[in-house]
């Protein structure tokens, strides 16, 4: 028997084709556009899972699981996955978890990501999780249930949530006679296909004049031999190069272009397919843009008023999901200030007066989720919320198609650098907050470093550039998840303090290994008499462990032998044997070097006692030893000249 869930999403085009996909894996799958009727259903017929959206019209979604949690059994008990497209707070975090909520996923949620959670949160259940989706040999997948009309749900919407559910594969679309396949990588339109006659190349060019018709009827004439007509008309030099490479591009956005016509038709979405013998689509459009030029240009004015007609009651506000506000869309100056106007107040069927343009703006708009129809009661405008960054982030142009970005050198080199830089820094680094910045903080930190490194701003982009920005959102995002929840914060906290340590650790033992190698050499060095190598080398050493008494005392002496008649060096010698005393008190070498170097002063007396002492620590000191039979032997010498004196 097949699962069943329920999809409470307030966006009624995206409810549709998540239930349309969800059918496909052999889920049943109910629906329901608000917290009122999701709870109808609820009490009907409980599911087995519920993917519940937090921005839904007239309540949350977290105050929808709250009802749902005091429902009686097994109502009450369903797990629930919520979907936000809001940046999760801490208060948010700790609601949801009391509330008992199964997973958290964040718009934009890749559809393979989706099916995993839900999958993964019926995993356990004593009837197998169905799916009509089988591997295939060459590692395609087919989701039959993807599909539906176009009157239901129109191509410029199927085109945004496409993008946004990440998609990969091909999309099939039908009108009549019309046959289009669109190819889609990462959720962006990256190639199409059509059977138009009119949308060949030769006719293009034709009709566009930029090649005669017998030119276009030779190359077609050619095409036999298996070449593209493309080619055969450069090297009849009908064309140059560059003007092939324009009249390609032209011929792609032409046919997906004349899709935005169609007033009716059907589509299928085939997960994982790859379209063969296609238009390259230019990859410097945002499917923002393209759903703005394809409205602005074809929509048929039927489909626009129809629209304004059918859901005319409802009310145009400012999305509250910050879906697609890293995108660039192409607006004027008077498209902005219309769009800067709406505040969730006047119904839908109030702009049915406004000029076409505007009017396509707004569809366009909706359309891409920057700005949503709410039903009920209007919004009043002290209780909107900030305007959107989507709006905020439009960026004016005045050409229907953006060039490339400049500087694309400069850009990798930047990105690179902030990759590196990111990778040696910890989650407060990143951001550049200190640790106890507020969330506030944290997340305006988060927005401004993402938006420079968001993928929705890399679609003109290199690969390698796309590649570097991707890590460097990723490090940032991470960031951004891990400081914005307490517990995460605190345990992140407690392990930077724990790696800040072992990497002290790490370091001093470092410094130590290298300092006792110099340290070894320069005992060398002493042995050998090379008096100035073996001053540096001690020097090294106490570079690196500052506070080794032995190094201090080492050093000292060297320098006295490296300079034994002058004073001041002798005095400064001196200073760092006492300090070599004073760090390694229980070692031999320092009072051994404090008695040469008072021997050397002329202090017999001292002398001897450092000496003593060193014999006193290490009984088998050579050399202080040695130092004291020759004083011995000196007293016992000055003892028998004086006897003979006696004598006399």
């Amino acid at each position: 028997m097949s699962r069943t869930v329920l999809c409470v999403e307030g966006d009624r085009n995206l409810c549709r084709i998540l239930a349309k996909a969800l059918g496909g894996e052999g889920y049943r799958v109910q629906t329901a556009f608000d917290g009122v009727e999701a709870l109808a259903v609820l009490a009907e017929v409980p599911p087995d899972l519920v993917l519940l959206d937090v921005a839904l019209p007239g309540q949350s979604g977290l105050d929808v699981l709250e009802k749902i949690r005091d429902l009686p059994e097994p109502r009450g008990g369903v797990p629930v996955v919520l979907i936000t497209g809001n940046s999760r707070t801490p208060d948010f975090d700790r609601r949801a978890g009391v509330l008992g909520a199964s997973d958290v996923l964040a718009k934009p949620v890749p559809l393979q990501r989706l099916f995993a959670a839900i999958a993964h949160h019926l995993r356990g259940a004593k009837d197998p999780i169905p799916s009509s989706v089988e591997a295939r040999g060459d590692g395609k997948r087919r989701a039959e249930g993807l599909a539906g009309s176009l009157e239901k749900l129109p191509f410029a919407a199927l085109l945004h949530h496409l993008h946004g559910l990440r998609t990969e594969g091909v999309l099939h679309l039908a009108s009549v006679k019309k046959r289009k396949w669109i190819q889609f990588r990462d959720g962006y339109p990256v190639a199409v296909r059509g059977n138009l006659v009119n949308e060949t190349l030769g006719n293009m060019l034709v009709r566009g004049g930029s090649v005669s018709p017998a030119a276009a009827a030779e190359s077609r004439r050619q095409m036999g031999s298996g070449r593209l007509q493309g080619e055969i008309l450069v090297a009849m030099d009908a064309l140059t190069e560059q003007e092939m490479a324009l009249a390609l591009r032209a011929q792609a956005e032409q046919k997906l272009f004349e899709i935005f016509t169609w007033e009716s038709g059907s589509f299928r979405f085939e997960i994982g397919a790859l379209l063969q013998r296609a238009n390259v689509l230019p990859v410097d459009e945002s499917p923002a843009n393209l759903i703005l030029t394809g409205v602005r240009k074809r929509l048929p004015v039927v489909v626009l008023d129809a629209f304004f007609q059918n859901d005319g009651r409802a009310y145009v506000a400012p999305a509250e999901s910050p879906f697609y506000r890293f995108q660039d869309a192409e607006l004027g100056d008077d498209q902005l200030a219309l769009l800067r106007r709406i505040d969730g107040t006047v119904r839908l069927s109030q702009f049915a007066r406004a000029s076409e343009p505007d009017r396509r703006t707004l569809y366009a708009l909706i359309a891409t989720g920057m700005l949503e129809l709410r039903r009920g009661r209007p919004i009043k405008e002290r209780t909107l919320r900030r305007r959107p960054a989507a709006v905020l982030d439009l960026d004016v142009t005045g050409s229907p198609f953006s060039s490339p970005r400049p500087h694309d050198e400069n850009q990798r080199a930047e990105l690179a650098a902030r990759v590196e830089r990111c990778r040696k820094q910890n989650h407060f680094e990143v951001l550049g907050v200190g640790t106890g910045a507020a969330e506030d903080e944290i997340h305006q930190a988060f927005s401004r470093l993402a938006e420079g490194a968001h993928p929705d701003r890399m679609v003109n982009a290199s690969q390698t550039v796309k590649k570097l920005a991707a890590e460097v959102f990723s490090l940032v995002e991470q960031a951004h998840d891990v400081l914005m929840d307490p517990r995460q914060r605190t345990s992140y906290l407690l392990e930077i303090s724990r790696l800040d340590r072992e990497f002290a650790e790490r370091e001093a033992a470092k410094k130590a290994l290298d300092a006792e190698i110099q340290f070894q050499h320069g005992e060398t060095a002493l042995r050998q008499r090379s008096y100035d190598a073996a001053l540096l080398c001690f020097g090294k050493a106490l570079e690196q462990c500052p506070d080794e008494g032995e190094y201090h005392a080492h050093y000292g002496w060297a320098l006295h032998l490296c300079h034994p008649r002058d004073a001041a060096i002798t005095q400064e010698a001196l200073e760092h044997v006492k300090r070599g005393i004073k760090l390694a008190g229980h070692r031999e070498k320092p009072y051994l070097y404090m008695g040469r170097l008072l021997k050397a002063l002329d202090r017999q007396d001292v002398a001897e006692k450092m000496f003593n002492r060193a014999v006193q620590i290490q009984p088998d000191c050579a050399d202080a030893l040695s130092e004291l039979r020759l004083i011995e032997m000196r007293r016992r010498k000055a003892m028998g000249f004086i006897g003979r004196l006696f004598r006399r």
